[in-house]
């Protein structure tokens, strides 16, 4: 396997040039758009939140790079910086609206990640499922409902917007899953519709952590 080797996997590509996904690479401006608004309302002081905020920026800038190249690589490039989000999030999100401390809270962090992995592995092993390949965001959709779950009480609001944000989930996971299944009726793909209503997701994600511009005080009887 080359790292250089050039893949298709959406509708909209119909060979390798640059450009033979316009709708799927511009539609990651909304990326950009999200974190240029998340930054103006974000504080100097809450560095933790400007580094989510950068995520969401590369997650854009990745993801065009994978709809454009369509290498293995920038592939690679497109899944690291979203895992990455997903990582920082869950700890930011136990730290500011549980109220762990870091170590506790990095701790939650990787047994979610053991948890994913091992859902991973189950997913090779066992029959295919029909979602196009999204059965790998499945993990981080239920840490999603998890989340706005454990927040109801002590973070209402919050807890609002990270409900908003499964909900808006859902209709992304069914646009990319919906994707090559739709191909003979909508040539080019549902694929940016997973790429615009993301940016929603990561946008709700950000104004939840946001309406807690600091830490809560660490609490050391809560759980994982």
């Amino acid at each position: 396997m080359s790292w250089a080797e050039h893949i298709d996997l959406y509708c909209e590509r119909t060979d390798a040039s640059l450009w033979s996904e316009p709708l799927n690479a511009l539609s990651n401006l909304g990326f950009l758009l999200v974190a240029v608004v998340l930054w103006k309302r974000t504080a100097d002081r809450d560095r933790d939140l400007q580094l989510l905020d950068g995520l969401i920026f590369a997650i854009g800038l990745g993801s065009l790079t994978f709809h454009t190249l369509a290498t293995r690589w920038a592939a690679l490039l497109d899944i690291a910086f979203i895992a990455l989000f997903v990582l920082v999030f869950h700890q930011r999100f136990q730290v500011r609206i549980r109220g762990a401390g870091n170590g506790r809270a990095w701790m939650g962090t990787a047994l979610f990640v053991a948890l994913a992995t091992l859902f991973t592995a189950a997913t090779r092993v066992l029959p295919p499922l029909p979602l196009n390949g999204s059965e790998i965001y499945l993990p981080p959709f239920a840490l999603l409902l998890w989340c706005a779950a454990t927040a109801r009480q002590a973070q209402p609001a919050a807890a609002r917007w990270l409900a908003r944000a499964g909900g808006l989930f859902i209709i992304s996971l069914t646009c990319r899953a919906s994707d090559t299944v739709l191909c003979d009726i909508w040539p080019t793909g549902t694929h940016a519709g997973w790429h615009l209503v993301n940016a929603l997701v990561l946008y709700c994600c950000l104004r939840a952590l946001q309406l807690t511009p600091h830490p809560a005080p660490a609490r050391p009887n809560t759980g994982l």
